[in-house]
This record gives structure tokens, C-alpha cells and sequence, in this order.
């Protein structure tokens, strides 16, 4: 009898301690997940207003609750990579954009097959260019075509995957003697990269998403550097029509006004 007790005792305390943790971790585990989705979706709200600063608050108290995923990652990391365009100084800007790049590295890391994530990692080294020493930028430059490549490859519907190769191939193109020197060490030869190239592949981003400003502002500047210059005019004046829509949409413009006054 004292045996069936002390059995009924166990089952009792075991019963009592599953109940508790269902109580402890189910429930919780569910609001949490409601409320990483919540925060997630008014972060996304924050940056179609292009208001990075309260985007990346949500996101990262999203973060916080546990949203370790590949989209929250990559997300984040493009609030610290556009947020680089509010502060003046360099060495601000470069740790912003060093941020950025391991949230994009991070996210790569959760799912190696997220598009948006491999190109996040393209797009963070682009940012990163312009602050680094010469042979630092040739490696940037080899590894914003590798994850631009995988990018397309997963994904050949992102516009901006096809900017960013076009982007790749137009900087190439007009580089000095200086960074080609650079360029045979790294590449151990110049890679093929060419206006043409560029032009051919900024058509086709402007194709999938013909509506974004920078599309059409780096497909008319290579246009301008082909001596092409009435399809260069037609496509900044294009852009210059278009409503901003991205935080880059102001320095995108600026660009093309300055593209438009060599014609």
C-alpha cells in the first residue's frame, strides 16, 4: 500500500512538474512568437516611412525576444548599413557599416539560401568601399561579385542582385592604373568587367523594378561612359521624375543632375 502511495506521490509530482513547464515555456514561447512578429512587422512599417532609426529599434527588440532568423538578421543589418547615411563622419559611417556586415554574415550563417541575405552581405561591403585602403578595396570588390553571384543564382528576380553585379562591372571598368596593379595581385589577373556589361546588366534591373530611382540613374551613367547620349539623358531625367522611395533616392538623384550637366 505505502508502494502504491509513494508511486501515486511520483506520478502526482511528475504530472505537476509537466503541467508547470508547459505553463513555463508553451504560453510563452507562443507570445513571444506573437510578439517577434509584431515588432518585426511595425519595423517593417518604420522603414517603408524610411525611418531607420525606430526600424532597427523594433527589429532588434525582436532580436532580443530571440528572432535569431535570417530575415531579422538581414534586416537589421540594412537599417545599420542605411543609417550610415546619417552620420558626417568617416569613422561613424565605418562602424556603422562594420555592424551591418556582421548582421548580414549572421544572417547568412542562419540559412546560407536566403537571397536577401547573401546580397545584404554584397551590398554591406559596397558601403564599406570607399573606407578602406586600396588593396582592401580590390578583396571588397572580389567578394561583393561572389555573394552577388550566389544571390542571383538564388534569386534571378531581385533587381537589385543584377544592380549591384552592374555596379560591380562599371567601377571595374574605370579604375586606375594604381587599383589595376592592386587588382592582378588579389585576382591574380583583371577580371572581365566592362561598361557594356554594365549597361546590359542595369537594363535588366531596371526591367524587373522599373519604378526604383537608382535603377535607372546607374543604367543612364553607363549609358553617359558608352558616349550614349541621348539614351543617358532619357533615363536620369527618369529618374528625376520618380518619386524617392528608398533612403538612397536623394544621393541617387544627385548623381544623375551631376550626370546630366557632362551632356
Amino acid at each position: 500500500m505505502m508502494t502504491s502511495a509513494r508511486h501515486f506521490r511520483a506520478w502526482t509530482a511528475a504530472l505537476l512538474f509537466a503541467l508547470a513547464t508547459v505553463a513555463a515555456f508553451g504560453p510563452a514561447a507562443a507570445f513571444a512568437s506573437t510578439d517577434i512578429a509584431e515588432l518585426v512587422k511595425q519595423g517593417d512599417a518604420f522603414d517603408a516611412k524610411l525611418d531607420t532609426s525606430r526600424a532597427l529599434e523594433m527589429y532588434q527588440k525582436a532580436e532580443k525576444l530571440g528572432a535569431n532568423d535570417a530575415e531579422t538578421l538581414r534586416r537589421i543589418a540594412r537599417q545599420y548599413a542605411l543609417s550610415m547615411n546619417d552620420v558626417p563622419s568617416q569613422d561613424a559611417q565605418l562602424k556603422l557599416g562594420e555592424q551591418a556586415l556582421a548582421y548580414a554574415r549572421r544572417a547568412i550563417a542562419a540559412d546560407p539560401r536566403n537571397a536577401k541575405a547573401q546580397l545584404s552581405v554584397a551590398i554591406c561591403y559596397g558601403r564599406l568601399v570607399s573606407h578602406v585602403g586600396s588593396r582592401t578595396k580590390v578583396e571588397y570588390s572580389r567578394l561583393i561579385k561572389q555573394y552577388a553571384d550566389e544571390a542571383l543564382r538564388l534569386d534571378p528576380a531581385d533587381s537589385y542582385a543584377w544592380h549591384v553585379l552592374g555596379a560591380w562591372n562599371y567601377e571595374l571598368a574605370k579604375m586606375g592604373p594604381v587599383l589595376r596593379t592592386v587588382v592582378k595581385v588579389v585576382y591574380g589577373g583583371i577580371p572581365p568587367a566592362s561598361n557594356e556589361e554594365a549597361r546590359r546588366l542595369f537594363r535588366k534591373a531596371v526591367e524587373l523594378a522599373p519604378l526604383r530611382v537608382s535603377h535607372h540613374v546607374e543604367l543612364g551613367r553607363a549609358y553617359l561612359a558608352l558616349g550614349e547620349k541621348a539614351a543617358a539623358r532619357a533615363e536620369l531625367q527618369q529618374a528625376l521624375r520618380l518619386p524617392n522611395q528608398e533612403k538612397d533616392d536623394p544621393e541617387s538623384k544627385r548623381r544623375a543632375t551631376e550626370a546630366l550637366a557632362q551632356l
